[in-house]
């Protein structure tokens, strides 16, 4: 499938007229397929080569010392989880997947026992760090395109403590070890506001149109595939889609690696519709909810009652 790319080697946020430039690109994108890719947002090559290198490290180890960093609790969501361990379609057999997940990187830095090394924690934290950062030059044009104040998103995830990075491995299998209709990750949408998607090189990632047709993506190593979520789709009133997509498992003799990074607003925020989003031909579709409560319902769903 085509996906548009949005080039943001222009943005200046001291420039209202740049981020509306960009805005438009940004809303015909996520009103008609809910996904683009970005360039130029100011994450280097350099850093994503490292990153996908300590991927790959981490999930060579034994499964012994994985486990040493196991996921504990879905409200931490925090933690080393083996394959078959999540639904991400729970009505589908479990996803043939295994995964690194960190939310609020922060509350646990200064815990050794929760990271597989002092360096594998100081990289992390890094890269946490710049993927923010290119996160909130989207929050400002979201703002400029949505019409609302400036740092409106940016104040909702100032605790960061929804954000959420996560490393995912999708080992090879012979097609004849897969279960019918099990997946790489089953069929979902996001949780959040949007996911930022950095891949390897290797496809998967499988898209839904309007149409339900489930659409291959490409596996850019030069681009960040980005998509909305749940939340964006209610603060925009159903303008901003929030579409189901799914990884499909690897029987092709590769396996895949890729990192996302959720940009989930603050437990506390309260997500209301946008005033902008309101007209007399769409009226509001939505009652206020808590950010918190909606993202952790979604993660005990995956798990059913393990978690």
């Amino acid at each position: 499938m085509e996906i548009t790319n949005i080039d943001f080697s222009s943005y200046d946020e001291s420039q209202p007229a740049t981020l509306k430039a960009l805005g438009d690109q940004v809303y015909a994108a996520l009103t008609s397929s809910g996904f683009m890719t970005v360039s130029n947002i100011g994450i280097t090559q350099e850093l994503r080569d490292r990153i996908f290198a300590l991927s790959r490290d981490f999930f060579g180890q034994a499964e012994a010392d994985k486990h040493q960093v196991g996921y504990r609790t879905a409200s931490e969501n925090f933690g080393y989880q083996a394959m078959l361990m999540e639904h991400l379609d729970p009505t589908k057999p479990a996803d043939i997947k295994e995964t690194f997940t960190m939310r609020n990187v922060e509350r646990y830095f200064d815990d050794p026992s929760r990271w597989p090394s002092q360096e594998f924690r100081d990289l992390i934290l890094y890269f946490y760090d710049e993927v923010f950062k290119a996160a909130q030059k989207l929050m400002r044009v979201f703002a400029a395109v949505l019409k609302t104040d400036n740092d409106f998103f940016i104040q909702r995830h100032a605790e960061r403590n929804n954000v959420t990075l996560r490393l995912l491995h999708y080992p090879s299998f012979d097609a004849n070890q897969v279960n019918d209709e099990q997946l790489g990750a089953g069929a979902h949408t996001d949780y959040g506001m949007i996911t930022l998607l950095f891949q390897d090189g290797v496809e998967g990632l499988e898209v839904c149109d309007k149409d339900g047709n489930w659409l291959s993506a490409p596996a850019y190593t030069d681009r960040i595939i980005i998509n909305t979520g749940d939340l964006m789709y209610r603060w925009t009133n159903d303008l901003f889609r929030s579409t189901p997509h799914r990884v499909r498992p690897q029987t092709e003799g590769r396996e895949r690696f890729s990192i996302a990074m959720f940009i989930d607003p603050d437990e506390q925020a309260m997500i209301e519709t946008l005033a902008s989003c309101i007209t007399p031909d769409r009226p509001n579709r939505y009652q206020p909810i808590r950010a918190g409560e909606h993202i952790l319902q979604k993660i005990q769903a995956t798990h059913g009652t393990a978690y």
